[in-house]
Formats: C-alpha cells, structure tokens, sequence
C-alpha cells in the first residue's frame, strides 16, 4: 500500500516538527495520535465533521475543565486485559477501575456543556457495574473490600474484631498486674527496659511466667509479655479467621473481576473515546498557539492560501528576533514554476505548501489568514536527499529516485514538490529534463510545484509562473549602503508574483553577489553576458 508521505516528505516539509507539538495529555490521546490517518481525495465531509469536532472545543469555556479532568485519567488497558484473561484483579487495580469510572461521569457532565450537533460518540457511564464498585455508596475516591459485599465477609470480620479485643483485653489485665507487682511501667511498645545492673528485678522478672525476653541492648534488658495458653487460643482462632477472610476476599475479587470482564467493550470504548477527545483538545490547543484556521476544503483540484507561514521557520525568525513575512497562493493550473533568485525564498515557500497541505489532511487547522484547498492521496516532495547521498548517490541521482515515485504515482491526485529539478547536472540537459517533466505532469489530476532557475520553462500557456518579487531597496537605499549578506533578509521581499511566461524573468543573483562583497570586477564581467 502507497503511503501518503514518505519519511522523507515528513521531513523535508517538517511535519514531524509540527506533529510533534501536538501533545495530547492521556496516553490514550498519545495513542490516537499514533494511529492517526491523513484524511485523502473523497473524504472531504468526514474531514469537515473532524473540523466541526474542533470548532465545538475552540472557543468554549468548559474546554479547560476537560484538561484538567483528562490529567486525573490514567490508563487501565494492562488491567482490562488482564481481566479479560480471568486474571484475578488485585484491590489496587479495581480501584483504578472504579477511578477511572469516576472520571469518566465527570467527563460526561463536562462534556455535555460542549456542542451537541457534533459526531463525537457518547461516553458510557456503566452506573451498575460503578454501583458494584461502591456498594456503599460512599461516591469516594476510594475502594477496599467492604462488608456489604457477602454476609460471611462481614460475619469474619465481626468475629475478628471481637478477638482481637479480647485479646487486649487479656494483655492488659496481665501487664497491669506486672506493673502493680514489680513498680514498673510498660511503654508504648508494650515494652519494659530494666537496667542490667538491677540484677535481682532482672532475675526476678525472668522468673516470671508472663514474661519474656525480648532483646537486649548495652544498658538494658528488654521484656514483653509472653503469651498464656488463653492467648495462643485466641490468636490461633484470630489467624484461622484471617485465613477465611482472605479466601472470601479473593472470591469477591474474582467475582469483581468477572463484572470487569462483562463491561470490557465499553470500558474499552470509553478510552477510545477519551483518546479522540484529548488528540481534539491537543489540536486546538496547537492551532491557538500557532494561530492556525480551519482551512475550507473543496474537491476541486485547487489550492489558494492568503497569508500561509512556514511554522517552524517563522519560530526560528522569531528566536532571532526577526520577521517572518506571510506568502499568498493562488493556484490555478496543474503545474505551477517559481522562480527567482537563490535566497529569494523559494524552498521555504515549496515547505510550507507541503506542510498547509499535510496539516489539513491530518485534520489540523493550518497557519494563514483563510484557506482554501483540497484533498490529495499522496504528498511527495524532492529538496535533495541526504541519506541518498550518503547511500553512493550524487544530488541528481537523488532527485532522480524522488521523482521516479511521484511521476509513477501521477494517476493518482498528488501534490508533487520538486526544488531546483536537475539543478545537479548540466544546464541543456536539466532545461530538457524539467521540460519534459512539466509536460508529462500538466494534464495530471495533480499539483505540480517546481522551483527552477532555468528559464522559459514556463513558456507555455497549460503552465503558471510565479516569481519571488525578489530584492525590493528603498529609494533611500542603495546596493553599496548594505556592507552585510544577513542583511539581504531585511530587503527582500519573499511574495510570489504571477508573471506571464514571456516575461523578462528578474536577475537577483548579481546584486546578491555584489553585496556579498564579490570582486566588483567579477561582477561587471558577468554582466555583460545578460546583455
């Protein structure tokens, strides 16, 4: 099966940059996030409802209630499927259970003040299976095996209690004799410290039949009261009831774990549906941060962008405290070449179209002022390959392997990027190559964006030509005033002009060279060759 991007599109676009700033907060948001699917050509109404899912958290003031509640939710796959097994849950994880229940009311309640019209599915509150995960009732944040779950449960415990009275009552009666028939005084421990060079009360009390000897340390002997044949009587009785307690215990565990199991595919369901809501809350949280829109999407073959910006270059500018100028689109036919002069522009506007593109059909608001585009099966983009280059190939051999993928995909609806096509070999052979490339893709149900520095390649009226308006100085202003190249930034204008393809085509390169301090005579020798 084709994939909608290549790993290599991801990153030359910087999707995965973008991708990773969606954060949701649960690990079943992270989860949806995973499993996420790019939205293609004929869904556009289901990418319009996701949209719809968006707008319903956008603005509304309960939204910051359902992060605060998605903080508090954790994740209970393990212990569910451990249900599922017949494994017998433990107290700790039936109480994760009966939390999460909790949270998932709340969340309901919450969740009821958000647009209703939405397609978002409807928590389930399983109040049967949380009454029996409270059958007290108590609505605590708590859970512990309570005596309302079985009569022998309760009886056990009842017996237990009254031994283990009895039993203290016994040892006090004993260590208040003690205390009367030697002076002496037991601690909180039930303890007494005699010093050893008390020898006779030390012998004395060793003597003594309700005594022991608990230890010793180098002043004192430590003594505790040693159990009589009525002790052990009622201790052996008190363990033996331990004992029927934790097997009425275990079977009250089990039979939780069994009405676990009943509701495993609502449980189950429930998180799912938790996870789409905090990937939704994490999608609008990033289009508030980047100050992204809901692009409109259309089936026609068209993409038109007022304002678009290339998100993480734009952070970059802004960390070095410089501006980032938005860029206008308006593409009208199925091959569009931009052309202009290095520095001018050209690859950072070729990004952002992947990346405006990529967002939307991720069901992401996109970074502009309005939008207006559509749906493709498959993004492809060639900038140069790196790892293909570190593999034994040169740059065209590179592009070459990029573009095989996106020409024999052609047939579908693709939106192809191509940088500088066959700028790595000669220049009649490159002219000749992007030629036939732009011809083979003009009739195409794609969108074909070529950068090129070769002219006339556009000549031909099936093809649209933009310009990058280029170096724009200032009346005031002159190539000789600008003394440094990081200064070409602040004069050059980044806007894509169309132009028709008989247009003289601006040449910034000589004026980029001559403020990079070029040898003048250099650069008055090539200019004659324009002439």
């Amino acid at each position: 099966m084709k994939s909608f991007m290549t790993e290599n599109t991801i990153k030359n676009i910087n999707f995965d940059y973008i991708f990773n700033e969606v954060r949701p907060i649960t690990e079943y948001g992270i989860k949806k996030k995973s499993q996420v699917k790019p939205f293609i050509k004929g869904e556009e109404s289901n990418l319009k409802k996701e949209f719809n899912k968006m707008n319903s958290f956008i603005e509304n003031d309960k939204t910051l209630d359902v992060i605060n509640l998605l903080k508090h939710v954790k994740n209970i796959w393990e212990i569910l499927n451990r249900a599922k097994k017949n494994q017998v849950l433990d107290e700790v994880e039936i109480f994760e259970v009966k939390n999460f229940l909790i949270q998932v009311e709340k969340l309901d309640k919450v969740l009821s003040g958000v647009a209703t019209d939405i397609e978002l599915k409807k928590l389930n509150l399983l109040i049967k299976l949380h009454d029996i995960l409270d059958p007290a009732h108590e609505k605590l944040n708590t859970f512990y095996i309570y005596d309302e779950y079985s009569e022998k449960l309760k009886t056990v415990r009842t017996e237990k209690k009254q031994i283990e009275k009895k039993i203290k009552t016994v040892k006090k009666e004993i260590k208040e004799e003690i205390e009367k028939k030697y002076s002496i005084k037991f601690n909180l421990k039930d303890e007494v410290l005699i010093s050893k060079s008390q020898k006779e009360k030390v012998n004395e009390l060793i003597k003594d039949i309700n005594l022991r000897v608990s230890g010793e340390n180098y002043l004192n002997i430590i003594f505790k009261i040693k159990n009589n044949d009525n002790i052990d009587l009622l201790e052996h009785k008190y363990e033996n009831l331990s004992k029927e307690e934790e097997k009425e215990e275990f079977l009250i565990r089990e039979n939780i774990t069994l009405e676990i199991k009943k509701h495993y595919n609502k449980l189950y369901e429930n998180t799912q549906i938790i996870g789409e809501i905090d990937f939704i809350i994490a999608k609008v949280n990033f289009a508030k941060k980047t100050k992204s829109v809901e692009p409109e999407i259309i089936s026609p073959l068209e993409i038109n962008v007022k304002g678009g910006r290339n998100l993480k270059l734009e952070k970059t500018l802004i960390q070095k405290q410089l501006k980032y100028m938005p860029i206008d689109l308006s593409f009208k036919k199925n091959v569009i070449c931009i052309t202009g002069a290095n520095m001018g522009g050209k690859t950072v506007s070729l990004r952002m179209i992947g990346q405006i593109i990529a967002m939307a059909s991720y069901g992401m608001f996109v970074p502009c002022q309005q939008a207006k585009l559509c749906l493709f099966d498959h993004i492809y983009i060639s900038v140069g390959d790196d790892q293909s280059i570190e593999k034994g190939l040169s740059t065209f051999g590179a592009e070459i392997v990029n573009l095989k993928e996106a020409l024999e995909n052609s047939c579908d609806r693709c939106l192809i990027l191509v940088d500088e096509l066959a700028g790595g070999t000669n220049p009649r052979e490159g002219y000749a190559i992007t030629k036939a490339v732009i011809n083979c893709l003009k009739n195409k149900e794609c969108i074909t964006v070529l950068t090129t520095h070769f002219d006339n390649v556009a000549d031909d009226v099936e093809i649209q030509n933009l310009q990058v308006a280029g170096l724009m100085l200032p009346d005031d202003a002159n190539i000789t005033s600008i003394n440094n190249i990081n200064q070409i930034s602040k004069y050059m204008d980044y806007r894509l002009i169309e132009v028709k393809y008989n247009n003289n085509i601006p040449k910034d390169a000589l004026k980029i060279a001559r403020i990079a301090g070029i040898n003048l005579e250099v650069i008055e020798d090539a200019e004659k060759y324009l002439l």
